[in-house]
C-alpha cells in the first residue's frame, strides 16, 4: 500500500488494519517463543541426531515462510 493510499483511508479502516497487524504481531511472538524454546531444548540435548536436525530446519523453514505446516501439508 502506497503512502498515498493510507492517506486516503478514513480512521476506521487505519485502526482496523492496526488491529489485525496487531493480532498477526501476536501471532508471530507466540511462534517466535515456541521456536526459542525448540532450539533451547535441542541445543541443550547432548548430541543432534540427523532427525532433530531435520525437524530443527524444518521448522525454521516453516517459520521464515510463515506458514504453519499444517497450511503447507494442503497445498
Amino acid at each position: 500500500m502506497t503512502d498515498k493510499e493510507v492517506r486516503k483511508l478514513k480512521r476506521a479502516e487505519l485502526l482496523e488494519i492496526l488491529f489485525y497487524m496487531q493480532k498477526e504481531m501476536e501471532t508471530l511472538r507466540t511462534d517466535n517463543e515456541n521456536l526459542r524454546r525448540q532450539l533451547e531444548s535441542v541445543s541443550s540435548a547432548k548430541g543432534m541426531s540427523d532427525e532433530d536436525i531435520a525437524r530443527l530446519a524444518q521448522a525454521l523453514k516453516t517459520a521464515m515462510d510463515g506458514t504453519a505446516p499444517e497450511e503447507k501439508a494442503g497445498e
